[in-house]
């Protein structure tokens, strides 16, 4: 019997998350930034250092230092930022990039200018530009790239190479200039090959994100659907359930006399009569005002899921149903009602499929895990066919004759919002086993 209740269909809260895994993907971005940022200084020192001390080529390094100096100060600001919760913007890694660009080209003008073989590192900001942003920022750092090197091709502090203490020859120089733009090179593919893929590597988890959003946000869509309908069935079942309420009760009085088996029969019939008005009750008080149902209370493991099994007792009465559960296990977790019908749902159908042999025992999903509780539910029916494995859980799918398959994709909405997870599979040599793991209260 399908049992659920609107609460249940409650869809998660995606109207932000596109937003929030962008925030989350910029300020990995910017972080990413920042050290490149120390890495740049660093290697920039060492080389200013190597061209005064094994080059010997005088340079203006008090301007240089300051250039270093004022850097640092930056980079140290973008430190504190990192530690606010503040979202990274586009806007503000742009920023960070141009300022990258005028800091080089100031470098630059200082060393030589467009002759500085390191001049090519200008495509390294520009090509994270093209990586994380639009396409108006990269045309826009483009612009100023080509700016500032045009300007440096005419306006620049020449390097004193040809008046250095070895007296450098125009072949020495030319050497000097090749030697730069290998090492500028190597640098610059390094960096890309590195630091870019990174960017991209978050960008393309960052669209995994999104798809599983967007289908989630698809089965919400689908879940507030059946949530109408089920009100809308709701209101229509109502009164043939009361009249055949009445009616059984009316035949059970004139069969007083009738054999046992007979009243056997009407009995069951007043009990799951019973379930689905218990049922519509539920599902009613959910699209009103109460929330009772979707109120959570903490309860110990053993002591909530023995509950749930004498509640299926009561149901039914000629099944083999064991439970396995250590009634010394202290975990507890947080329940409520839409976890319980979910519970009833899915061991209801395992009864369905083998009422001779059910089994459910309650572990660890691994050893000395505290977090997480696994529920196993084992039977010895026909197993599942592989097109129930792949949807059920996806979207409604029954094989049974007049199964709608809706309890349990419920059943799978409920404890996956609950952050737990849900899978089926076959056993051998017959029978399939159920296994969900829920989340238990953190002490």
């Amino acid at each position: 019997m399908l049992k659920f209740d609107l609460m249940m269909l409650k869809p998660s809260l995606h109207t932000n998350t596109s937003q929030t895994m962008l925030n989350s993907a910029n300020y990995i971005h910017l972080r990413r930034l920042f050290h490149l940022r120390n890495l740049a200084l660093i290697g920039q020192i060492v080389a200013v250092i190597f061209t005064l001390t094994v080059l010997q080529i005088d340079l203006p390094i008090k301007k240089i230092s300051l250039i270093f100096l004022l850097f640092t100060f930056f980079n140290f600001f973008v430190w504190l930022r990192l530690k606010k919760a503040r979202p990274v913007t586009e806007n503000e890694i742009f920023i960070h990039l141009t300022i990258d660009v005028l800091t080089l080209a100031l470098l630059l003008y200082f060393t030589g200018g467009a002759t500085n073989p390191f001049v090519m590192i200008f495509l390294f900001p520009l090509t994270i530009t093209v990586t994380i942003l639009p396409v108006r920022y990269a045309w826009l750092l483009a612009t100023i790239t080509v700016i500032c090197y045009s300007l440096l091709m005419f306006y620049y502090q020449p390097l004193p190479i040809g008046h250095n203490s070895h007296g450098s020859s125009g072949a020495s120089e030319y050497n000097l200039h090749l030697i730069g733009m290998w090492m500028a090179f190597i640098l610059n593919a390094c960096l890309i090959t590195y630091y870019v893929y990174g960017m991209g590597n978050t960008l393309r988890h960052q669209q995994k994100q999104l798809t599983n959003a967007r289908e989630q946000s698809i089965r919400d869509e689908q879940l507030v659907i059946l949530g109408t309908l089920a009100a809308s069935t709701a209101h229509e079942l109502g009164t043939p359930l009361g009249t055949m309420a009445l009616l059984v009760n009316e035949i059970e009085q004139e069969l007083a006399n009738a054999d046992a088996s007979v009243l056997s029969d009407l009995n069951n019939l007043k009990k799951q009569i019973s379930r689905c008005k218990l049922s519509l009750t539920d599902l009613s008080a959910s699209v009103g005002a109460s929330s009772s149902l979707f109120d959570s209370q903490q309860q110990s493991v053993c002591q909530y899921l023995q509950g749930i099994i004498n509640e299926i007792h009561e149901a039914h009465s000629n099944i083999n149903l064991s439970f396995h559960c250590n009634p010394d296990n202290p975990s507890s977790l947080y329940t409520d009602r839409t976890l319980s019908l979910s519970l009833i749902n899915i061991i209801d159908n395992a009864i369905e499929a083998s009422p001779e042999f059910v089994d459910i025992s309650v572990s660890s999903p691994a050893e000395n895990n505290t977090d997480f509780i696994q529920i196993e539910i084992l039977d010895h029916g026909p197993g599942l066919s592989d097109e129930a494995l792949d949807k059920i859980g996806q979207q409604p799918y029954s094989e049974k004759e007049l199964g709608l398959g809706l309890g349990l994709y419920l059943a799978y909405a409920a404890i996956r919002r609950r952050n737990g997870s849900i899978s089926q599979q076959n056993c051998a040599p017959k029978g399939s086993k159920t296994t969900i793991i829920l989340p238990l209260v953190r002490i």
